[in-house]
């Protein structure tokens, strides 16, 4: 939801808010714009739970198959004409590329540090 618009707190009267008058306008243009476009010029991302961070639980989540669902949509997408490579051809497969990527393997502790200080720093 985008608020656009607050309340003057004498007269009751709504103030319109530009910036996100602006941001609610575009938002609808892209939409709009996104509807047009061909299935295989849209951008997906899919978004894997993690949690707690580095504790081996990448896709888990309480009786939900989690590896099974993504195999299923990832194959929907193609369907429909996403550009979708790479589709491994069982969730086995698919679960195993996931956990066994190389860039995968880092530990969470060690991602994104520029710099280490001591204790004493």
């Amino acid at each position: 939801p985008i608020i656009y618009a607050g309340r003057d707190g004498q007269s009751g009267r709504a103030i319109p808010m530009q910036d996100r008058i602006n941001a609610l306008a575009t938002r609808a243009l892209n939409w709009a714009r996104l509807r047009k476009k061909q299935n295989a010029e849209k951008k997906v991302c899919i978004c894997l739970f993690q949690f707690p961070p580095d504790k081996g639980n990448v896709g888990t989540a309480a009786y939900l198959d989690v590896f099974g669902s993504i195999f299923s949509v990832l194959k929907k997408l193609k369907e429909e004409g996403y550009s979708v490579e790479d589709i491994p051809e069982s969730i086995e497969g698919l679960q195993k590329s996931v956990l066994e990527d190389p860039l995968a393997s880092f530990s969470m502790s060690d991602l994104n540090v520029g710099d280490r200080m001591g204790v004493d720093e």
